[in-house]
């Protein structure tokens, strides 16, 4: 039997038909409008932040070249203290800006090199010191570098300061994901012409972090040792790990300031250094669920596998407890001096006793036999260069590292104010508090702040 619609009926259906057909159509305008409303705000921080960048690149060439001649601790103070904010702004604008990935590495390290320069500037001012010959010649090469970028960044913010160039590709939204189109960003070229000027940027040498020195840091530890073939490592890591040789993996190697063989025997994974044979580091991702030994039971079997290692003297500084697993660091110790610069990191289980984790990066980096411990002041000296409001409970004689991974002779305060626990470290030359820590104690271990 055929079946027919009522006039009633139908005139229902065109009428939701309709209905629909409007309320997709609205959907379809509303959700347009969302994205383009959206889109026109993400290009609105993307302009925000290249003007910043353009502002921050721009008063950062004024400042540096302010620098070269100021003379005095009145005017260098202030505009090294400048340099150090506008540089930390200049990265965070680069950072908001869309572009692909390592088209500007070589401008963040630039501006990174102007704050971390600054920094080690003012320490030296606070400590009395002028800037050396040297160091002056680098900061000149950083004023030069400033100027070029200044004006090609400003000749960018210019190109897209009418909004008819769209600074960010267009976006899609795919479910709730938002995901940015593969191809070139509109910015790309122009920072990769600004990056590739900085090719034969001269090396930076100076005490802080960023100072091209320490990214081409080896060993000095291993400097002579002879060189091992896989198979002696694979003995060497088998030992280590007291199980058998055949049970190991090799997983590749490690190339860099620091090549490495690595092997994995189930859930534990090793890497054994090319020159010399030293286990650099091991871990175990065992899992442990409940405590049965003491922290010193813990500390006392680290440091027995320590002298197993090494056949050196260590002592424990702070340790961690997390998961059932007490991680302990330790610091080569010679003649009643800790250098902390050899710093070996082991975790203990608590349920079983067992190493679980080990990394002597720092120790293999930086042991080497130094000159005997010299101080061109007293402990007394020293002791009164600390806050009065500081009450002294011991006192060591240490080596730490500057900021650039220069060692420094230094007398290590342990002191109380009120609640609280500090570490205060006097320079042995100058009476100079080189670090502050603040001691922070729970029953899961020891933060130093």
């Amino acid at each position: 039997m055929e079946r027919t619609f009522s006039k009633r009926i139908t005139v229902r259906i065109i009428s939701f038909a309709v209905s629909a057909v409007i309320l997709a159509a609205a959907a379809g305008y509303g959700g347009y409008y969302i994205i383009s409303r959206y889109k026109n705000t993400l290009e609105g921080k993307y302009q925000m932040s290249l003007n910043d960048l353009s502002d921050y690149t721009s008063n950062i060439r004024t400042t540096l070249e302010k620098s070269i001649y100021a003379n005095t601790t009145a005017q260098q103070q202030p505009s090294f203290a400048k340099l150090m904010s506008m540089s930390e702004g200049a990265k965070s604008s680069l950072s908001h800006l869309p572009m692909s990935t390592g088209q500007a590495t070589a401008i963040q390290k630039y501006f990174a090199q102007v704050g971390d320069y600054s920094f080690y500037a003012l320490s030296k001012i606070a400590k009395n010191e002028s800037l050396t010959d040297e160091e002056k010649k680098t900061l000149r090469k950083l004023y030069e570098y400033s100027v070029d970028l200044d004006m090609s960044v400003k000749d960018m913010a210019s190109t897209y300061a009418d909004g008819s160039v769209a600074i960010g590709k267009p976006i899609t939204l795919k479910g709730n994901i938002e995901k940015i189109d593969d191809e070139e960003l509109a910015l790309d070229g122009g920072f990769r012409e600004m990056n590739e000027g900085f090719a034969d940027y001269p090396t930076m040498i100076y005490d802080g972090p960023f100072s091209d020195h320490i990214t081409k840091r080896k060993s000095i530890f291993l400097k002579n040792q002879p060189e091992i073939n896989e198979n002696q490592a694979k003995v060497i890591a088998s030992n280590f790990m007291n199980t058998d040789k055949n049970a190991l993996v090799f997983e590749g190697e490690t190339k860099g300031n620091l090549p490495t063989y690595n092997f994995s025997s189930g859930s534990r994974y090793i890497t054994v250094t090319k020159k010399g044979g030293y286990v650099n580091i091991f871990r175990s991702d065992e899992i442990f669920t409940k405590t049965t030994l003491s922290t010193d039971d813990a500390i006392a079997e680290g440091k027995k596998r320590l002298t197993q290692i090494f056949r050196e003297n260590f002592a424990e500084s702070y340790y961690s407890i997390h998961d059932n697993i007490c991680t302990i660091n330790f610091a080569y110790t010679n003649n009643d001096v800790i250098y902390y610069p050899d710093l070996i990191k082991i975790s203990i289980s608590l349920q079983t006793g067992e190493m679980v984790g080990y990394c002597a990066t720092n120790y293999i980096m930086n042991h080497h036999t130094r000159d005997e411990f010299e101080s061109k002041i007293s402990e007394s000296t020293a002791q009164n260069a600390l806050s009065k409001d500081l009450r002294v409970q011991s006192c060591k004689k240490a080596v730490i590292q500057t900021s650039g991974m220069n060692e420094v002779n230094v007398y290590e305060f342990n002191c109380t104010a009120g609640n609280e626990t500090l570490l205060i470290y006097i320079n042995c030359d100058t009476a100079q508090e080189e670090h502050i820590y603040i001691v922070m104690k729970s029953e899961n271990g020891t933060l130093v702040l």
